[in-house]
């Protein structure tokens, strides 16, 4: 009696496993076609916009009084600590 419980095992793991491998194989072609249909629909991305030397100078000075006031601020708090 043992022996046939085993076997009937077996058989609903190898069900189990069949389903899975069916699921899987959707799965993927699934994906495949999500990713075709992606790619035709898909539109470039636009170039990136090139900064002008004086839009990096600007930006530095602008960092650069940003941090100033930041270490005076912190400076001052020690001070009055």
């Amino acid at each position: 009696m043992k022996n046939l419980n085993i076997f009937r095992r077996l058989n609903e793991l190898e069900t189990a496993n069949l389903h899975l491998q069916v699921m899987l194989k959707s799965a993927r072609a699934d994906i495949k076609n999500l990713q075709i249909k992606m790619d035709k629909t898909a539109t470039p991305k636009p170039e990136p916009k090139v900064k002008t030397t004086k839009q990096i100078l600007k930006q530095q000075e602008y960092s650069r009084k940003y941090y100033l006031k930041k270490k005076a601020k912190k400076l001052a708090a020690m001070e009055a600590a």
